[in-house]
């Protein structure tokens, strides 16, 4: 890894630029929503333009600066990219469960390195059934909030 570089941090102020856009399509978006159902995107809109403005006055201001580059593969970072896109468009026609279950298989298909074994592949199917129980008992449930 090499030293991060000393210069403002222009790329991640263009980066929290976009998020402050995408939380104030979010909160947009939510007000067609019920009260209830408005809950979640609106908090996670809200977070979105705060911390992104945030970040941007961090920028302004010279607290920041680049990164350090990291070594790894680009084509598994544009494929997580690519698998979270691909869920986001199967939840309405799929559902959670079937939508879920499938991009958290595609995700660790990409995210795993090492040989596959039985036990590897089972540890990993009872850890997504886990996670996404618990997750649509979570948001069915305790958080009443309806899912497609």
């Amino acid at each position: 890894m090499r030293e991060p570089e000393t210069r403002a941090d222009l790329p991640g102020a263009i980066g929290s630029a976009i998020m402050v856009v995408i939380g104030a399509a979010a909160i947009w978006a939510a007000r067609d929503y019920s009260d209830l159902g408005a809950v979640f995107p609106r908090t996670v809109g809200a977070l979105l333009i705060a911390l992104g403005i945030v970040y941007i006055a961090l920028v302004a201001l010279g607290r920041t600066r680049r990164a350090a580059t990291v070594d790894g593969s680009t084509v598994r970072r544009a494929l997580v990219a690519i698998v979270m896109l691909a869920w986001g468009f199967a939840l309405g026609p799929l559902g959670f469960l079937p939508a879920g279950a499938a991009a958290m298989a595609a995700l660790l298909l990409i995210a795993h390195h090492d040989r596959w074994t039985l036990r590897t592949a089972l540890a990993y199917g009872l850890s997504i059934a886990a996670v996404l129980g618990l997750l649509y008992a979570l948001f069915k449930h305790a958080l009443q909030v309806p899912l497609p």
